[in-house]
């Protein structure tokens, strides 16, 4: 068995289990109650607006590409980046789709190191611009008096973020890298991290392409939240006022959570997590609810990435009749 297909069974055997757990604190019933019957029109909204985000996501990506020197074509460009979401429901936490992508554009391209420089960049200015919302909301949140969980792990995560941009743009950061990695006696992870960090030090030289990339990335991060808002009023799940404040602080934190490569997408994780959080600030009245809730904007995720499944066979079909 390959360590990729062992890392996906791991992972899946995580999701089980925390599913598992969790179905044994709350009973699978009033969590199927709680779905039951959607509002049609609230569940397309939440639709329509993840499939917006999703191709925000993908012209932020294209962006950075575009900066970075490739020439690939923007449609080809979002094609991979719906590729990309899909496979992010089987593989590595959610950045498996990322691999995805790095390893079919680096390989066309020529340009390995450019395409994982620019996937990178943009997984970290998105939970930057994730945490900064959440932060941002926090001070309206507390503005209003609003019950909050402890907030060090947001104030963390922007630190982290942060140190990595600089750490990754820094010229004497990646001589000292590399030069521990040439003590090794292959060759090879040198070369690569090399590559990697000249083109993420070539970004440092384009602060506006950058800051638009960023501020798109915030729209981009609020669309996701506005997602979860849609599927708890899909599901009749009162918010309004504060609570919509509450979730735009919650939904980020459970937005870095699974990010960890841990589980399949998050599944599991998230719901475990959503159930603490959202009945310990009074968001949701039972913890059936908060996973109800999450466990459909899982589930609206997974429909609008089902696109990228179609579009990978059709790319695959495409390359086999143009051998």
């Amino acid at each position: 068995m390959s360590g990729a297909r062992r890392n996906t069974l791991l992972r899946a055997l995580v999701s089980l289990v925390l599913v598992a757990v969790l179905l044994r604190r709350i009973p699978l019933e009033t969590v199927r109650a709680s779905l039951a019957h959607p509002d049609p029109l609230s569940l397309a909204a939440a639709l329509g607006v993840f499939a917006v985000s999703a191709l925000g996501g993908a012209l932020q990506w294209a962006w950075l590409l575009r900066g970075a020197g490739l020439r690939t074509p923007v449609g080809e460009m979002l094609r991979l980046s719906w590729v990309g979401l899909f496979f992010n429901n089987f593989l590595l936490g959610n950045v498996g789709g990322d691999a995805v992508k790095v390893m079919d554009l680096g390989r066309r391209e020529g340009r390995t190191g450019a395409v994982l420089g620019a996937t990178a960049l943009d997984r970290l200015l998105g939970l930057l611009a994730l945490t900064v919302l959440a932060l941002g909301t926090l001070v309206l949140a507390r503005s209003q008096n609003a019950t909050l969980p402890p907030t060090l792990p947001l104030v963390l995560a922007l630190a982290a973020w942060l140190g990595a941009l600089m750490l990754l743009f820094s010229g004497r950061a990646a001589r000292l890298f590399t030069g521990l990695l040439r003590r090794l006696p292959w060759p090879g992870p040198a070369v690569v991290a090399e590559t990697f960090l000249a083109e993420m030090r070539g970004h440092r030289g384009r602060p506006a392409t950058l800051a638009r990339v960023f501020l798109l990335a915030l729209a981009v991060q609020f669309l996701r939240v506005a997602t979860h808002l849609l599927c708890a009023w899909a599901l009749g799940v009162e918010m309004e006022g504060v609570r919509i404040l509450q979730l735009f602080v919650l939904v980020p934190l459970l937005g870095i959570l699974i990010s960890l490569p841990i589980s399949l997408n998050g599944l599991g994780l998230r719901e475990m997590a959503a159930a603490g959080l959202f009945v310990s600030v009074g968001l949701t009245a039972t913890e059936a609810d908060a996973v109800a809730v999450e466990f459909l904007a899982y589930l609206v995720q997974v429909a609008v990435s089902l696109a990228g499944g179609v579009l990978f066979l059709a790319g695959r079909r495409g390359s086999g009749n143009r051998a």
